[in-house]
């Protein structure tokens, strides 16, 4: 019975200490919301999903898609969650019969064909080698983000929006109007959802692993390619 009650008050203490550290991944999850044009690894289970920011391609002026839309109420409760997990305060005032919705921006990988050849490219072979490994690394294509009627206005009124890299190996969303340039740091915008693509592998000529497509996360994969690059009847080794 003396050792019962010591062991029971030590696993008592384990799962109390694994349960905090659980809701310690889980909000630490909730509220790091990947960048737009990173490679992340999902990951998670039934009470929670996350995504774990693993790679930056070697992006440089790929097209980005601007688009302003009215919040709805799904948008909007996913905003104001975020807000609430991040301990923000709520600044978007929203009801569903006001006649004109609060808006907010998307920005969106915009040509695919850009993305698989930049993917397939010299420059992102470590980066390609890496991300055939797992099935679970998907592409970030797709960022909302919560901004004033003035910041919408920069973004509506660009020429041009492109996303790239700066000096230091941030990646920038570059605004282009005329002459004129605006370099805005990704990692500074107040984005509160995302969206996220999979990677259809095949091969070159030579049988090693290439990015044939890139699909909708959920979406199956054109004919004689996988979402698993293991899947490919070659056994080519990855070379990094």
């Amino acid at each position: 019975m003396n050792f019962f009650k010591p062991t029971l008050l030590f696993l008592l203490s384990a799962l109390l200490c694994n349960c905090a550290s659980y809701k310690a991944k889980k909000q630490e999850a909730l509220l790091d919301l990947p960048q737009l044009g990173t490679v992340i690894k999902t990951k998670g289970g039934v009470l929670y999903n996350a995504a774990e920011q693993v790679g930056i391609p070697d992006w440089q002026n790929v097209m980005v898609d601007v688009q302003e839309l009215p919040f709805n109420l799904e948008s909007y409760l996913t905003y104001a969650k975020h807000m609430r997990r991040a301990g923000k305060i709520n600044t978007i005032p929203y009801n569903d019969s006001l006649r004109y919705k609060p808006k907010y921006i998307r920005l969106q990988l915009q040509s695919k064909i850009e993305l698989t050849q930049l993917l397939n490219s010299e420059e992102n072979r470590e980066t390609r080698a890496y991300i055939s490994l797992d099935k679970d690394h998907k592409l970030v294509s797709t960022i909302d983000i919560a901004l004033t009627e003035s910041e919408i206005a920069l973004y509506n009124a660009a020429k041009g929006t492109h996303l790239a890299k700066d000096k230091l190996g941030n990646l920038i969303v570059v605004l282009t109007s005329g002459s004129q340039k605006q370099e805005i740091l990704l990692k500074d915008l107040p984005s509160f959802n995302y969206q996220i693509s999979s990677f259809c592998w095949g091969e070159d000529k030579y049988h090693n692993p290439r990015i044939e497509n890139i699909v909708a996360n959920g979406d199956g994969c054109p004919k004689t390619t996988f979402l698993k690059a293991s899947k490919l009847k070659s056994k080519s080794t990855l070379k990094f």
